[in-house]
């Protein structure tokens, strides 16, 4: 009897080990992914105020861009319009390279989806916030695909207004370069008011780009104001 109480005390002893190891173990391993999940949340922060900041560049960028095609519609409209051409050529040459589209930061959210890591996310608001938030970026995305057409369809119009190489030499140099009235291609009004129409539906991108920023600004913040709280962190 001593022996078979002997055994069972061992077995017991023994099955305790290895549970409380395993219990152990499982502890280590949800500390760890405690510890994870706060750096990542960190990371999702940064990634959320550099969101902010692009946002608002964009919208300044935007105002320079706007400003140019005004003064674009100003002076192919203008009966002068041969006078100013030095300018006219600079104006309509310089709002491609100042136009510019809106990407997001996705890293940290990327990084967790492609590791599977976001089921580390243990606060479930967060979680939703999170998805809704990068979801809706695909949005933006399919504005830049629209937008980059109408970027191409004003270069591609430009070609039939203006001298080439006096748009290459604008190009490089980033400045007015003189030019006379022969580099002007045509006046046709049918082909100067298509440029004109490009450079609107241009104009319009950068309204509904800057609609569609403002809205991610303000998500961003909102996201951010959410971890801090969840998570007890500050910025």
């Amino acid at each position: 009897m001593e022996t078979v109480v002997h055994y069972f005390f061992e077995f017991f002893m023994m099955f305790l080990a290895l549970y409380m190891g395993f219990l152990a173990d499982n502890l280590r391993e949800r500390q760890a992914e405690k510890k994870q999940e706060r750096v990542f949340m960190q990371n999702m922060l940064e990634d959320l105020m550099a969101d902010i900041v692009l946002c608002n560049n964009y919208a300044k960028n935007n105002l320079v861009v706007s400003e140019l095609i005004d003064t674009l519609v100003q002076l192919i409209k203008s009966p002068e319009r041969k006078q100013h051409i030095t300018k006219l050529a600079y104006t309509a040459r310089m709002i491609l390279p100042q136009f510019k589209q809106l990407f997001l930061t996705e890293r940290t959210y990327e990084q967790m989806k492609s590791s599977g890591t976001l089921r580390l996310i243990s606060k479930q608001q967060v979680a939703n916030s999170i998805s809704y938030y990068y979801y809706s970026v695909s949005e933006l995305n399919k504005y830049n695909e629209t937008s980059l057409v109408w970027a191409t369809d004003y270069g591609n119009e430009m070609g039939k207004i203006f001298d080439g190489e006096l748009l290459l030499n604008i190009l490089k140099e980033k400045k007015e370069i003189p030019a006379d009235a022969s580099a002007l291609l045509t006046e046709d009004p049918v082909v100067l008011n298509q440029l004109i129409t490009n450079a609107q539906f241009l104009y319009g991108s950068l309204i509904l780009g800057e609609k569609i920023g403002n809205e991610r600004s303000i998500a961003a913040q909102n996201l951010i104001e959410l971890i801090k709280k969840e998570y007890q962190m500050q910025v």
